[in-house]
Order: structure tokens, then C-alpha cells, then sequence
């Protein structure tokens, strides 16, 4: 399990040339806040949102992630579901996350995921109201979760699924 952020920086190197085309200025998510489509590459060598499909990296390294070829590197907006995402511009993080009943979980800080799949598996909250209120909280990704500009909607029983972010970051 990775965290996103973690990948922020992190060099492209295409497989067939060795040669850097870049670093990862962002990761972009799916609407339903479930999986990672992909990366945005930073624009100094491309000119414009240039992004890495999920399934065209090959492996995540601890300061790389490696790629087929420079033919990986597409512009955003030939890939329609990429296209959509930039379209609507939602951010996960500092989004508040509430159930549709309106408790407030908390604000998103991270998200953690599978490098191998980009299945995103749950959400780093800070603060919150309620019974499980903590200082930082996992929130394993939820089956339904409406992500929007400023909040992210879930079902209400989504509550009993929170957990301590440290208890959660060990049992993975």
C-alpha cells in the first residue's frame, strides 16, 4: 500500500531507452474516488497536461516509476475518462468527506493505494465529528463515494468502517 503523495516527484523513465521523460507532478483519481487512472506528468518537456495511463507503468520504485516507452506519455485530454476528471476539477484533498445524512468524517489529507492494481484501498481524515472522532483516520474506500469540488458524500454506514489511521497502516 502506497501513499499518493508519495509518488509527487518521483521520476518516469521509459523501459525501452533508459531515458527520463519526466516527473510526477500529480496523480489523477476517478470520480467514484476508487482508482488511480493515472499520472500527470510535469509540463516542461510537453507543453500542456501530458498523463501516463495506470496500466502503462510497468513498476513503482522508490524514486521511480518506469513506463513502456515516451509513447505512454499522451495528452490528457485524448483519454475521455482523464478529459473528465480535468474537466470537472476536483482535488481529493482538503475535501470534506460527510455521509449523505451530513455527519462531517473529516477532511481528506491523503489517500493510500495498490501500486500494482492503482485500486485506491482507503483515505487519510483529519478531524471530524462524531464517536469516532481522532486527530487522523483511515476511511477504507467506501462502495459509494460521490466526490464533488468542496465534499465528498458517502453512505451513513460508512461510520462504523473508521478506523485509527496507525492501527490501519499496520494491519496492511
Amino acid at each position: 500500500m502506497l501513499k499518493g503523495s508519495e509518488l509527487i516527484h518521483r521520476r518516469l523513465i521509459t523501459r525501452d531507452a533508459g531515458e527520463q521523460v519526466g516527473k510526477v507532478h500529480d496523480l489523477v483519481v476517478d470520480q467514484k474516488g476508487s482508482q488511480v487512472l493515472g499520472v500527470l506528468v510535469d509540463e516542461s518537456l510537453f507543453g500542456g497536461a501530458h498523463i501516463v495511463r495506470w496500466p502503462a507503468i510497468l513498476s513503482v520504485g522508490d524514486d521511480t516509476l518506469v513506463i513502456d516507452s515516451k509513447t505512454s506519455v499522451v495528452k490528457a485530454s485524448e483519454v475521455p475518462e482523464m478529459k473528465d476528471v480535468f474537466d470537472r476539477g476536483n482535488v481529493l484533498e482538503g475535501v470534506e468527506v460527510r455521509t449523505t445524512e451530513g455527519l462531517d468524517l473529516g477532511k481528506i489529507e491523503a489517500f493510500y493505494f495498490d501500486e500494482k492494481s492503482g485500486r485506491i484501498l482507503g483515505y487519510e481524515l483529519s478531524g471530524g465529528a462524531g464517536r469516532k472522532r481522532r486527530a487522523h483516520s483511515f476511511l477504507p474506500t467506501p462502495a459509494s463515494f460521490e466526490a464533488g469540488k468542496d465534499v465528498a458524500f458517502v453512505s451513513p454506514e460508512v461510520v462504523d468502517t473508521v478506523q485509527d489511521l496507525e492501527t490501519a497502516l499496520k494491519q496492511s
